[in-house]
């Protein structure tokens, strides 16, 4: 199956606000492309991690990006801006959206019933397709990544070390946003965990709490 020209709308850096082809029609290089069609914690922790893995990899010869499929394209844009420091900043990993509407690009085949696609190709051509319903770290990301590694070499992760340097960047993160004087970029900018993310947390907290004041009465 031949990996079809796909073209996004850029949110961040030098790509915000331009439509680009992410994708060209020759791409010859090892490829790992994540759409997303839901936004819930178990999706961005999956898109998080492999974005750190390819971040960390010592080479260039793996490339793609994280495209969010909306039926809103405005809203989806702003949301984007809004969680950007939830995403680890690698170029060769963008994060983008499609400007073709939930389903996404016609040519892909989509099934915007699943939580998100992950499509891993080399030279044009699709070597491996997980359509994950509930993404799950311990069961999902070795199977992507032994699908990544047999065609762009390298060593398998430990999923460990991925979220231990994915903490870490984030606590150098918001350290520098503490010390930076007021009025600079990154003194005025506050962290912002996605509202969906929390969700789940929220859930849980306000179960207990029902629990406990049943208890009292």
């Amino acid at each position: 199956e031949r990996l079809p020209a796909l073209k996004v709308r850029g949110v961040y850096g030098d790509q915000a606000g331009r439509t680009w082809e992410l994708i060209p029609a020759t791409q010859e290089q090892p490829t790992l492309l994540v759409f997303l069609h839901q936004r819930t914690r178990p999706v961005f922790g999956m898109a998080r991690t492999l974005m750190t893995y390819v971040a960390q990899r010592k080479d260039d010869k793996l490339t793609g990006g994280v495209v969010w499929l909306t039926d809103d394209a405005t809203e989806t844009e702003n949301w984007l801006r809004q969680v950007e420091r939830n995403f680890p900043k690698t170029q060769r990993m963008p994060v983008a959206f499609s400007p073709d509407g939930i389903e996404g690009p016609g040519s892909y085949g989509l099934n915007r019933n699943v939580a998100m696609t992950i499509l891993v190709a080399d030279k044009n051509r699709v070597t491996a397709n997980f359509a994950l319903v509930q993404p799950s770290l311990q069961a999902d990301f070795p199977k992507i990544i032994k699908a990544v590694v047999a065609v762009a070499g390298g060593e398998m992760p430990k999923l460990s070390d991925l979220e231990a340097n994915a903490r870490q960047r984030r606590m150098a993160r918001r350290s520098a946003e503490a010390d930076a004087p007021p009025g600079s970029p990154e003194g005025d900018a506050q962290p912002r965990r996605p509202a969906e993310a929390d969700a789940p947390r929220r859930s849980a907290e306000g179960d207990a709490s029902r629990r406990r004041s049943a208890e009292r009465d």
